[in-house]
């Protein structure tokens, strides 16, 4: 890849990037402060899933996507560093979020949309059970006792309980993301784990994401390589990471003034 190459490259990676300037707008801690409109259908959702609101949840997860994007904007752009590895987790965070508020707010059956609210509260209850473990500091309500409490909510609503609290991981999530989206779920899948197999330093990651050299001089069977980054790799990374972002507060719009027939 040429130099002019990589510049356009950059280009079109920091105008995904600058995507983000509304969104970070959204999120101002002094800005008035977005609630679903009466009688919506994420206001309806609120109330269903009480106090475990699904809007509540979906702003967190893109309010975390928006923050590593910007992060990743102000390292790339700003401070001008490129590194080989770090931008991929940066990423990673940022798909794995939006993707979060698409799998809440896609589907248009509302028991669908309970029933992921509840699983993703489990999966927080959960994580935040283990941590309490580990520093040997119970909470006021134990592990059981606050998953009966998403059961009883499911109850009420007459929704299987067993299926409010089944576990649910980022592969499910990303996966069911990517369906809704125009492509279909097999880049993002593929983007999500290729930016989490860089976090945990998987090689089989590192040597596709990354541009090597083979330089003379090294052992038989060995590869003697030069390394740099990869400004295409990661380009597609950025890409599908704010594609999904972006879907994600255009369905959270979306279910936020949509009127309940």
């Amino acid at each position: 890849m040429t130099a002019d190459d990589e510049q356009q490259l950059f280009a079109e990676m920091f105008g995904q990037l600058d995507k983000i300037e509304p969104w970070l707008k959204r999120m101002d801690p002094d800005g008035p402060r977005e609630r679903p409109q009466e009688r919506s259908e994420l206001s309806r959702d609120n109330k269903e899933t009480e106090p475990h609101q699904l809007s509540q949840a979906a702003w967190h997860s893109l309010s975390h996507a928006v923050d590593h994007l910007h992060c990743l904007r102000t390292l790339l752009k700003d401070a001008h560093m490129m590194h080989m590895y770090a931008p991929y987790s940066l990423a990673r965070a940022a798909l794995e979020n939006a993707s979060a508020a698409v799998w809440l707010l896609a589907p248009d059956d509302r028991a669908e949309r309970i029933l992921r609210r509840l699983r993703f509260a489990a999966l927080d209850v959960r994580g935040g059970e283990a941590a309490r473990k580990l520093l040997d500091a119970p909470g006021p309500k134990t592990q059981t006792e606050r998953l009966g409490e998403l059961r009883a909510i499911a109850k009420r609503r007459d929704l299987d309980e067993d299926a409010a609290v089944k576990h649910v991981g980022y592969a499910e999530i990303v996966k069911a993301a990517g369906d809704t989206m125009r492509s279909g779920n097999t880049p993002f899948l593929l983007t999500w784990r290729m930016c989490s197999a860089i976090a945990h330093g998987d090689f089989w990651a590192t040597i596709n994401v990354v541009s090597t050299e083979e330089l003379p001089g090294a052992p038989p069977a060995i590869a003697h390589l030069k390394v740099t980054a990869n400004v295409r790799t990661l380009f597609f990374a950025v890409y599908f990471a704010v594609a999904m972002t972006s879907t994600g507060w255009r369905l959270f719009d979306q279910r936020g003034t949509r009127q309940v027939k």
